[in-house]
């Protein structure tokens, strides 16, 4: 029995390797699924005039952490239930741990769930259902964050959470593309449509706008504010990156910038990640509910008076709209309860099972 702790010890690095070489094949998955996903929202949007969505870092932060927390705790039974996390919180309660920005009277939040074996389903689903439709074409939603997790039963659960937070204006070389031939680009610009006349210090819609190559906005020059704007990147190729200041009738600005690389450049596995503004199939199961905005506990004064709905109605359209306690819960489809652990847990155990009971059988040897 001297030897025990040697053999103890060769156990755990073994473990710690496996562990390594099985999580890190199922990180890259998911992150290639979720890009993926956001890939196929933006297309949609872009297709319907509305300006794509902005990747955040908060709001995945908080999409995944509900996506691992769906799968480790099996609730997927239920539609709405799947929108409450296992310690309770909401929504709104796990973008604000994330830290996302809120408006003086709250936030401006929406969220989507499913639980499929590729994206291309989930995305289908949403699309066939009004309420997460809704959300994804949102015109008041300017960000995205996206969580994919996987699960042993029904492949992999998606969350999606969609926001907008004050100062936050992304812009959008050739619609979020990784790369152009061309130096003449195409920018389109998003405005402050949940506060359109501002909140405090936070800029309301923008009325003018700056652009530059340059993070000083060198030889830079106030202009009309427009959606969508014809812009020529800086010679030579590479990665460029175009700066923009947004400036509203009362003279607030917000700052937002996005990169592109110029000339030939290998195509990337998966899709980019968007530049953050610089101030900051068979269908196996699913659950989907929509959570569509949590109402502020003072309408702003731009907006119209809310009105209580069981299921939202708004269409994409440029005008704020607030809608109060919105809440569309659609009949799951339940084959089965979820395990309280993922499929990588079961995986680990047994491997943990194996190698320890020949260790032991080592050791008594």
């Amino acid at each position: 029995m001297r030897n025990l702790p040697i053999h103890w010890t060769r156990v755990a690095i073994l473990l710690l390797v496996l562990f390594g070489a099985m999580i890190a094949p199922v990180d890259a998955q998911s992150a290639d699924l979720a890009a993926d996903l956001a890939a196929r929202i933006n297309r949609e949007r872009v297709a319907r005039g509305l300006a794509p969505l902005a990747l955040n870092a908060k709001l995945t932060a908080a999409a995944q952490a509900h996506a691992a927390d769906v799968a480790r705790n099996g609730r997927t039974n239920n539609a709405q239930e799947g929108h409450i996390g296992s310690d309770g919180s909401t929504v709104f309660d796990r973008v604000a741990r994330a830290g996302y920005g809120a408006y003086s009277w709250g936030r401006r939040l929406g969220e989507n769930w499913a639980w499929y074996r590729t994206p291309a389903d989930a995305f289908a689903m949403w699309m066939e259902s009004a309420g997460h439709r809704n959300n994804i074409l949102h015109p008041l939603f300017r960000e995205m964050g996206i969580g994919v997790t996987t699960h042993p039963v029904v492949g992999f659960v998606y969350v999606v959470d969609f926001g907008a937070q004050p100062n936050a204006l992304p812009i959008f070389i050739n619609d979020g593309a990784a790369q152009t031939q061309a130096r003449d680009v195409k920018l389109t610009l998003t405005s402050e449509d949940v506060a359109p006349n501002g909140d405090g210090d936070s800029i309301g819609r923008p009325a003018q706008v700056m652009i530059s190559n340059a993070a000083d906005f060198s030889d830079a020059h106030w202009q009309t504010y427009a959606p969508k704007i014809t812009w020529t990147l800086a010679p030579n190729g590479g990665a460029k990156t175009v700066y923009v200041k947004y400036r509203d009738a009362k003279g607030r600005t917000a700052l937002a910038s996005d990169s592109i690389h110029l000339g030939a450049v290998a195509a990337p596995t998966s899709a980019p990640t968007r530049a953050q503004p610089t101030f900051a199939s068979t269908r196996v199961n699913a659950a989907p509910t929509l959570i569509a905005t949590r109402a502020p506990t003072e309408a702003p004064t731009e907006t119209p008076t809310p009105t209580i709905t069981l299921a939202p109605t708004e269409t994409p359209t440029a005008s704020a709209q607030v809608v109060v306690r919105a809440t569309e819960t659609l009949a799951p489809v339940s084959e089965a309860r979820a395990p309280s652990f993922d499929g990588l847990g079961i995986v680990v155990i047994a491997v943990m099972s194996i190698v320890l009971i020949r260790a032991w059988y080592a050791v008594e040897r």
